[in-house]
């Protein structure tokens, strides 16, 4: 439960981030293609989370998940990959993950 609730703190902290060091505006999504649920979230921020993700990944790739996504169904290896599926995407298509949507 503690490693849940970790996991929930860094990602609410993370889309703040992502929402205050964006220059363009959220409703603006040119070259990102992002799916309904990343354009419908809940969490104010989500979708400059992901165009965060889309732009600067590699940093993401450090930064280990807490909240138990590394398993079953989702074993993901970094906070990237509650973003961008790697393993169905390809250096000409992004295939967007839904849990960095909540």
């Amino acid at each position: 439960m503690q490693k849940l609730f970790a996991c929930l703190v860094f990602l609410s902290l993370f889309l703040l981030l992502a929402a205050g060091c964006s220059t363009e505006d959220s409703a603006e999504t040119d070259g990102y293609n992002f799916p309904d649920y990343v354009m419908e979230a809940n969490h104010p921020g989500a979708v400059d989370a992901y165009k965060y993700a889309v732009d600067n990944g590699e940093y993401l790739e450090y930064i280990p998940c807490y909240c138990n996504c590394y398993v079953d169904p989702f074993n993901h290896r970094n906070v990237k990959d509650c973003f961008i599926n790697n393993e169905h995407s390809d250096s000409e298509t992004i295939v967007y993950d839904p849990h960095g949507a909540g």
